[in-house]
């Protein structure tokens, strides 16, 4: 994959901060205007991600048509053969709950980091205790989201 470098990862997780520290920006406002704020952001990060995203590659023709193993008359009907039901893979299955798992837990431990920022941060007086949570969660966010974009790089850089 040609699209993935380190630049675009960097770039991507500044969106992804940027977005993210918006949205809990927003929550000082008033309730029409952090809709509309909130809005406005996550339009700007939609126009900006498919203005930057690889253009499509031309679609692939279209296979030439490969007659059976066994091939048939039309009149009569194919011999029953009995074909197996797809294998239940465990190890897809113990990484599917482990994913949805880790994300469960991402979530959590992120609510609770804000929480206990937000409470700090207004236990000891500050000005804007929203906006401070907002800045001290975009650094996380990006921090999070550039360590998950250079393992992708990385990934694909293999190739």
């Amino acid at each position: 994959m040609s699209s993935v470098s380190y630049p675009r990862a960097v770039a991507t997780a500044a969106l992804q901060a940027g977005l993210s520290g918006a949205w809990i920006a927003a929550r000082d406002l008033p309730p029409w205007r952090r809709r509309l704020t909130r809005l406005g952001t996550v339009a700007v990060v939609a126009a900006a991600g498919y203005a930057v995203a690889p253009e499509r590659a031309e679609p692939e023709p279209e296979p030439e048509l490969v007659v059976a193993d066994k091939p048939f008359l039309v009149t009569e009907p194919p011999a029953a053969e009995e074909e197996p039901g797809p294998a239940f893979d465990k190890r897809k299955a113990i990484l599917g709950v482990a994913v949805v798992g880790l994300t469960a837990a991402a979530y959590v431990g992120r609510h609770q980091l804000e929480k206990r920022w937000l409470a700090r941060l207004t236990r000891n007086g500050h000005r804007h205790p929203t906006r401070g949570l907002a800045v001290r969660m975009a650094s996380v966010e990006f921090a999070a989201t550039l360590a998950l974009q250079i393992v992708d790089v990385r990934r694909f850089g293999r190739r």
